[in-house]
């Protein structure tokens, strides 16, 4: 009977952590995504979780472990390679994502989101500083060409 209560617990968790997520953008095309964002975000956690450092980590955790992720969520298509798992989060928007991950964080420990530390932050801003720069610089007339 500790099973179902464990498995009850695990499944209230998921599902509150999918919703500090629920209104992340994805940027990719509906038709063409096999791998759905929720099932993405539960595989990266937990994978974290069990010390995963890397995408490719993260990978060789959803080959192994794909009968414990298939008890919160359908997997249909498995779990996505390294590789495509890098592109997806390359599609992110880093802000938005840092604004769930610290919201989700704050609830769990009942601390302030103004003190969660997240390195998302100078990241993000780095990416918006570039994005500004060549918005700027593309608005910008060509210098004239010499010939000579």
């Amino acid at each position: 009977m500790d099973d179902v209560g464990a498995d009850c617990a695990a499944f209230v968790e998921t599902t509150v952590f999918l919703q500090y997520f629920k209104d992340m953008p994805d940027q990719r095309q509906p038709g063409k995504v096999m791998y759905p964002l929720d099932e993405i975000l539960l595989l990266c956690l937990l994978a974290v979780l069990a010390g995963a450092e890397a995408f490719t980590d993260i990978a060789r955790f959803g080959e192994k472990k794909i009968d414990l992720l298939r008890r919160f969520r359908p997997y249909a298509n498995g779990t996505p390679a390294h590789d495509h798992l890098g592109d997806i989060f390359a599609t992110l928007d880093a802000v938005a994502f840092q604004r769930c991950f610290v919201a989700w964080t704050a609830a769990l420990t009942k601390a302030p989101a103004e003190v969660i530390a997240s390195t998302a932050r100078p990241r993000a801003a780095r990416a918006e500083r570039r994005t500004q720069s060549r918005r700027s610089m593309s608005s910008r007339p060509s210098p004239p060409v010499n010939g000579w």
